[in-house]
Formats: C-alpha cells, structure tokens, sequence
C-alpha cells in the first residue's frame, strides 16, 4: 500500500510574490477562508501583505487608476453612512462585498424610511450626500432644503402664490449638482441658485442667475457643470455653468417637438421627441444621430402584488404576448418619454412599457445595424396610465429603475450592461409598489437609484397639523392632526448592518421607519411618531377593506392632492 502525502502548503515552497499574484484573482470569499486555515496565512494576508491585497482593484471598487487613501469615498451615494469611518482596506472591502452580495439577493435585507417635508405633496427632490440634506420642490411651489438625517427643514423658499418676493411656482421642475440649483420659473427662465456662500448658513441658497428664453422650454437637465435646455420649438440651448454668470455656449438647431426629456454625457445631449425616438447632438458642433429603436424583445412580466417588500421578478426570452384589445396602447403609435445617460449606457422608457436598453450608444449611432447590435428591448405589460409625463428613469450600477403602473421595477444588467442570461442571472431584479394603498396611487414624479439605497416620490397619508409651521407633526402627548394624503420621499435602504455579517429578515419591520438619527428609527421633527405611525397603519387596513368604495374628500378650499393627476402638460 502506497502512502498518500499530504498536500504541500503553497506559503511553504513559492515566493511570496508569486502567492500574491495568486491572490490577486482568489474570490474574497476564499479570502477569509484561507485567513481561517493556518496562523502562516492569516500573518501573510492580513498583517504582512493586508494592503497589497487589498487595494487591488479586483478586491475593491475604487477610481480608475486605483487610489492612495479613502478620499474618493466622499464621492459616494451613501443614506446609510455605509462607508463612514472606514478603517482600512480590508474593512472598505467587507462593506463594499456585503453591500453586493445584498443588492444581489432576490429578497434583499432592507430599512424602509418616509420623509414628510412640511403639509404639500412633494413634486421634484434630489439627495446631496456629501452636505446631508435633500433639496425639494413641491405641488404647491416653494422650495424646501431638509435634513437627511433629522427631517429639519434648514431652509426654504416660499410659493410664488404666497410671496411677491422670491418664490418657487408650482410643479418646478427641479436639477441639482454639488450645491448648485436649477429651478424653472414663469416666462420661460430658469433660476439658477447656490449653497455655501460665505456668512450663509448650512442649506441656504442665494440666486446666482435668471436664464431668460425667448421660446417655450420643456426640460433641462445639470450634469457635468453643463446645463442643456430644451424647446419644444426645435432649439437647444447648452450653457457653461462653472462661469459667473453661467455663459451659453451652444445654441443648438435640433429636430422639433421635444416632449423635455432630456440627458447629457461629457460631449453628447439626448432629446427624447416622443414617436420619433431619440435625438443625440454634439454639445460643441451640434452634429446629431437618430436612433430608431431595434426589435429585440424581452418579456418583462410584473411580479405578484404584495405590499411593503421588494419582490423578486424573472425576466423571460421571447416577444409578450399582445393585448386583445385592439385599442390598447401597445397597437398604436409608441411613444418615448425619459431617456437616461450612465456612462456608455443609455436607457430609454415608452408608453406602452419599452424599455430600451443600448450599452454602446455611441456605437449605436453609427448606423442601424450597429444599432441593432448593441441594442436590446424589455417588454412589459403596461397600459400607458403612468406615462403622462413621460415616465421616469434611474441608472446605477448596471441596474435600471422605471415606473410601470402602480409598480417600480429594478432589472439587474451585467457587467457589461447588457440583459443578464435569463437563464443564469448574477443578480436579481425585483419590484416593489408606488404607495401604501391602491387607492392613493399616482405616477411616481422622482427616482434615484443610489449605492446603496432606492429613493423615490410616495403616496401615503400624511399628517396635517396648521398650529406648528411647516406642517410638522406635534410631539407626542397632543392631539394628532388631520391625516391627509400626500407625496413623501421614501428611501429603501439595502445597506447591510455591519455589526452582523449575516443579517436577517427579523431585522425589518413590516411599518416604515421615521429618518432619525443615523437615517433610521426615532422620530424627527418633520416624521410622524410611534403613534401617529399606528394610526396610518390601521387607516390603510381600513382603506384595504373599504377598496374601491372609499372616497378621500378634502376640507373645502383644498386642490393640492386633485392636481397630482392633472399636470400633464407641464414642464418635464
């Protein structure tokens, strides 16, 4: 009988470069593994050579390039703090892997937390991680800056209707980027205002600038310290906002009825101009492609109806099956509504529920069968009713979000941001509703995808309460207002819970949670407390049994709830 050695220790017989190349392509799972095994290992990689394995980029998402110290971290998309305080490499490894592997799973772990800012539905709002507060518009004009973490409003403009000062007009239409604000006001010009001025206090904004146009505008979007307008009259207008004040640079010529929906890259803007598809334009030379959209189906079927969780889809090969109906909207016409730049990436959103998917647009523009090539269509089963302003769109790490009735799906892409192997997907894609009864449903007016949160407008009850401003609700011990419903913005936190790696579903709650302290539990000044949030909760069982019988009647002179569904035709 011949005696079978034992396996040689690689640690013991190669050079230790050679084991860190090795290393440089082991999962981290194995990683943590091999720390396990032998003190040798757990010495070489996490004391002698941690920062070698570490700060590779197949361990760690980081800057092209790679980067020297964890500065770049102040760049991310975090409502949670994930990545504060960040003690090294190996610890920005486990929250970046945990954060993965969460948004991978078809049932996700995830906190849900509701922002009520002040009595009016909000309209537009945006997220400035790096200064912590939100910045809003609403259905019955003003501005609001609030605190991500408290629910304090900091700052705000009042309505137009309310002041003949400085004001904000109902449904403005709201574009945001470090600091600075975009805002829509009547005549066709756009306000342009900014954070951080010396002696301001945190969250005020000051007016740099009134664009003035002498066309109808529909849309512009601020990106990339470049601000593009568009008119529905056949004009572009790109302007350099790192000036003072902000200087147009080009005055595009661009085909005519653009609906305003728009996006930019660093030297590309993309109209959307409804059945015509979309229009892409140099912003310097003005040069433009049109792109006709492929056939390339994929059946996107909604997921069951349940309420309060993110519920996992499938995505299936194939072409759907048409309506009957010969009426429906998927027989007509299409319509394209939002469209969305990420990079190379650009999705596009219609009314019969397209979703065009084209992970080289710039390849796609050189002609149709490159276009054909680099294109992909989800189909999924709509029936136009959510669509009246075109939809909405998000993009963020090889995940797209859009509004399909009263439903948000998230459809997970690969790593090259294409449709996954609908056979063997390496994340899951999921959906989960617009508002927490049937009966209030409204299009969705804003959503983001963030890193490791989903943010999005929401329609529930609210509490109306005249005696302390900003409608915020009393402390607990007084009466409780007049519920009412309205918008909120709602944050979907899947930031895992680091002080256990292996998270349960016990951890949530079937309520949401008020942002307090930390972004979660407690109640701020601007959130309902515990009992105002178990009197929502037994409303709504309410509303579920009364269905379609309930009829949510307003005190008189009160219109801010009726208008939700009736501005059609403004601004993008």
């Amino acid at each position: 009988m011949t005696a079978i050695s034992s396996m040689v220790d690689p640690l013991t017989v190669l050079p230790p470069e050679i084991v860190l190349q090795i290393l440089h392509f082991t999962p981290v799972s194995a990683l943590a593994s091999l720390t396990a095994a032998s003190k040798a290992w757990h010495q070489f990689i996490d004391v002698t050579h941690q920062d070698a394995i570490y700060t590779s980029e197949a361990k760690t998402a980081q800057p092209v390039g790679g980067s020297r110290d964890f500065s770049f971290l102040s760049d991310t998309h975090s409502f949670a703090k994930l990545f504060e305080g960040t003690e090294s490499w190996k610890d920005l490894c486990k929250r970046q892997t945990l954060l993965a592997r969460n948004w991978a799973e078809p049932h996700p772990i995830s906190q849900e937390s509701v922002l009520q800012i002040g009595n009016d539905p909000v309209w537009r709002f945006r997220a400035d991680f790096k200064r912590r507060f939100f910045i809003s518009t609403s259905h019955a004009g003003g501005l609001n800056v609030t605190d991500m973490d408290t629910g304090r409003i900091l700052w705000q403009l009042p309505s137009v209707q309310a002041t003949n000062r400085d004001g904000v007009r109902p449904h403005a239409h709201l574009e945001y980027q470090d600091g600075m604000a975009v805002f829509d006001s009547e005549g066709d010009s756009l306000e342009v205002w900014q954070t951080d001025h010396e002696g301001a206090k945190r969250g005020e904004f000051r007016r740099i600038a009134t664009l003035a146009h002498d066309c109808q505008t529909r849309g512009f979007q601020l990106s990339y310290w470049t601000l593009c307008v568009v008119s529905n009259e056949g004009q572009g207008f790109v302007y350099d906002m790192t000036q003072r004040p902000p200087k147009l640079t080009t005055h595009l010529k661009i085909e005519g009825g653009g609906i305003g929906h728009l996006d930019q890259s660093e030297d590309i803007v993309i109209y959307s101009m409804g059945a015509k598809g979309y229009f892409a334009y140099n912003k310097e030379s003005a040069l433009a492609g049109a792109t006709r959209l492929g056939p390339i189906p994929q059946a996107l079927p909604p997921g069951a109806f349940r309420k309060d969780c993110l519920v996992p889809i499938e995505i299936a090969k194939g072409p759907l099956s048409p309506p009957d109906d010969p009426g429906h909207v998927w027989h007509g016409e299409d319509e394209w509504g939002a469209g969305m730049l990420h990079g190379d990436l650009f999705v596009g959103f219609s009314r019969a529920g397209r979703v065009f998917i084209c992970p080289e647009f710039r390849k796609a523009l050189r002609d149709e069968a490159s276009l054909v090539a680099n294109s992909s269509i989800l189909e999924c089963e709509s029936d136009g009713s959510s669509f009246d302003l075109g939809g909405w769109l998000s993009i963020r790490n090889h995940r797209v979000m859009f509004e399909i009735q009263d439903r948000i799906y998230v459809v997970a892409l690969d790593d090259n941001n294409r449709v996954q192997d609908v056979q063997n997907p390496s994340r899951a894609s999921y959906s989960l509703l617009t508002s927490s009864a049937p009966q209030l449903a409204v299009p969705i007016s804003y959503m983001a995808l963030a890193d490791d949160a989903i943010m999005t407008t929401y329609t529930t009850l609210g509490w109306r309460d005249s005696n302390i401003p900003s409608g915020a609700p009393p402390p607990q011990g007084r009466d409780l207002p007049r519920v009412f419903p309205t918008k909120v913005i709602r944050i979907l936190s899947l930031a895992p819970n680091l002080s256990s790696e292996s998270p349960s579903a016990s951890d949530d709650t079937d309520e949401p949670l008020a942002a307090g302290s930390g972004g979660f539990g407690g109640s701020g000044p601007n959130m309902p407390s515990e009992d105002a949030w178990r009197t929502q909760a037994g409303l709504l069982q309410l509303l579920s049994m009364l269905g379609d019988e309930v009829d949510l009647e307003q005190s008189d002179g009160e219109d801010e709830w009726v208008s939700i569904g009736e501005d059609e035709e403004e601004e993008e």
